[in-house]
Order: C-alpha cells, then structure tokens, then sequence
C-alpha cells in the first residue's frame, strides 16, 4: 500500500483513511472517499497536516442540491434497520 500512496497523485477508496495513512498522503495530492470528519477531530488534523486536497463522498452534490453519493449508502442502511431492529 505505501508503494500505491508514494506513485499516486489520486487515492480513491471507500473507507476514511486510517492513521497509518495519514503520514503517507502528500500535497498536491487527492483523496477521494467517505471521510466522515465530524466525529473524529484526529482525521481532520492528520488530513489538514499532510496538504493531501480530500475530497468527501458524503459531500459531493449534484446540481439540485442533493447529495447523489450518500444517498444509496442512506438507502442501505434504512433497509438493514429492519433487519437489525427485528432481530433486537
């Protein structure tokens, strides 16, 4: 992994990065993922440190205001509600 982060200008993933990663994103370099920064005020220090330009899933918008790339992750987890209260 830390070959993939020094060779790469864009790092796409799913998961917010880990603290391990942090140290090994760079300036001038993008990060594209679901980073929900709210809860974890270290991720945003390690992010804002290494320069990387992060690039949030859960805030990307489409032109009438709504937030295309969180709403199948909404979906799934309304579904898996069910589920889980069910079963509770």
């Amino acid at each position: 992994a830390a070959d993939v982060f020094a060779k790469s200008d864009m790092i796409v993933k799913v998961k917010e990065p880990q603290p391990s990663e942090w140290v090994q994103l760079r300036e001038n370099q993008i990060l594209y993922t679901y980073l929900h920064l709210a809860p974890d005020p270290e991720q945003t220090k390690g992010l804002l440190a290494s320069g990387v330009t992060a690039i949030a899933y859960e805030t990307v918008t489409d032109d009438r205001g709504g937030l295309p790339l969180l709403a199948p992750m909404s979906e799934v987890a309304g579904r898996l509600s069910i589920q889980a209260g069910a079963t509770a």
